[in-house]
């Protein structure tokens, strides 16, 4: 009855590539009677119990309420500063952000400021905003005034153009995420004859909480609601679609609402020279000097330097591995680098005749059995021999004219020789 994309149903499970290691989380809430309606941070513990994680969660949501009011608020100050939270989610007053005024003088200062005053007083602590909804018929929003108005928008959509728009814009500014609550909501509205308010055409109904937690949900554990038993009291069916409708847009859509923006990306490069290795460290953050490293060379030897060089002691395949963390995000890299044997140049092997046109033997002073290698100046292995003894007659008549390289495999060490083929 409500499923009119199919294509909302692809690559829900490509997206935890980056996901969070973390089964519990702390949140804090702080916005008004969109927030509080239906009670929406127990709809986004119910639903993280269903995916077996663990929130805890407070909030703050007097009616009516602005960021800037909550900026000034002692009861919202002293919740920032006492918890050690996780994530805050912040949700402006709906109608303030399609306001240019209010947009540019009141919500994205207040935003910053409180910004800093988090960062001060917790800060592994992150935000997200909480993008709103349009009225369900659009129409002209004022302050109490009527000084200062947004446009007279026709309908939901355009209303919501302008939120999503102002949502975007702050989070994208200041370096937070985005949970596109009013984007999952236009998606579905589009997709469906549905009403998500109620009879005032600005508060959810419960549907509308509902699809407001899944995408909390999905923002803050970076994962998809989707198949999740937690319904609130939603038929099984629905609940289902509107998992599905959140999940496409958090993470199928054409934004990708900074969902990762506080997480580090591990990644490195490395240079090998001989036996040492020089590693630099290409891992991305948004301040990058509040990382921290750890690296594991492969040899039970570590370090937490940002461009380590390490020598290996004897030659081999190496897993290295480098940890990125910024308080409890981290992400984690491996890549294999080869330490190979040392090439020397000793007097105690000989190679006669040579230049040879067929043949040629190696003579060394013990029993022991070598592999040897023919390179071309190319670089290139035309011939490869194994478990030779000392002075064994090794074919080369099938070889073109020139000059080619010997290698000679002794334990760790590899010897070089050069021969020339004549016929």
């Amino acid at each position: 009855m409500l499923h009119k994309r199919n294509k909302i149903l692809l690559l829900f499970f490509l997206i935890t590539t980056h996901a969070f290691a973390q089964d519990s989380l702390s949140v804090l809430f702080l916005g008004n009677s969109y927030t509080s309606y239906n009670n929406l941070p127990a709809l986004v513990k119910n639903l993280s119990s269903a995916a077996s994680k663990s929130l805890f969660t407070d909030s703050y949501t007097p009616g009516g309420y602005t960021i800037y009011g909550h900026l000034t608020d002692p009861i919202s100050l002293n919740k920032i500063r006492t918890g050690r939270w996780d994530y805050i989610i912040i949700q402006e007053q709906s109608q303030l952000p399609t306001i240019d005024y209010y947009r540019y003088n009141e919500m994205y200062p207040s935003l910053a400021e409180i910004k800093d005053t988090i960062s001060l007083y917790n800060p592994c602590a992150k935000i997200i905003t909480y993008m709103t909804w349009g009225r369900r018929y659009g129409g002209q929003q004022c302050d109490q005034s009527a000084t200062n108005c947004s446009p007279n928008f026709a309908d939901f959509n355009q209303m919501q153009d302008s939120l999503t728009n102002a949502y975007l814009q702050i989070s994208n500014l200041l370096h937070v995420q985005c949970a596109p609550v009013g984007a999952v909501w236009q998606n579905v509205l589009n997709d469906t004859s549905l009403v998500l308010h109620i009879s005032d055409n600005s508060h959810p109904n419960l549907d509308g909480s509902y699809i407001a937690a899944c995408a909390i949900f999905s923002s803050i554990w970076k994962q998809p609601s989707f198949g999740l038993a937690s319904v609130s009291g939603l038929s099984v069916d629905r609940a289902h679609y509107y998992q599905q409708m959140s999940d496409f847009t958090v993470f199928n859509g054409i934004h990708n609402w900074n969902l990762n923006i506080n997480k580090p990306l591990a990644n490195f490069s490395a240079i090998v020279a001989g036996d040492s290795a020089s590693f630099n460290n290409l891992t991305t953050f948004e301040v990058s000097d509040s990382l921290a490293y750890y690296w594991n060379f492969g040899d039970s030897s570590i370090s937490r330097e940002i461009n380590p060089t390490h020598t290996y002691l004897n030659p081999g395949s190496y897993t290295v591995t480098l940890i990125a963390s910024h308080c409890s995000a981290s992400d984690t890299i491996q890549k294999n680098i080869d330490i190979l044997p040392k090439e020397i140049q000793l007097n105690n092997y000989t190679i006669f005749p040579n230049p040879t046109a067929n043949q040629i033997l190696i003579n060394w002073n013990d029993h022991e059995q070598r592999n040897i290698e023919i390179i071309n100046t190319c670089g290139q292995k035309v011939k490869i021999f194994k478990n030779v003894l000392s002075n064994t007659p090794l074919n080369l008549s099938n070889l073109p004219n020139g000059i080619y390289f010997i290698k000679i495999y002794e334990n760790q060490n590899i010897i070089t020789k050069k021969v020339i083929i004549s016929h």
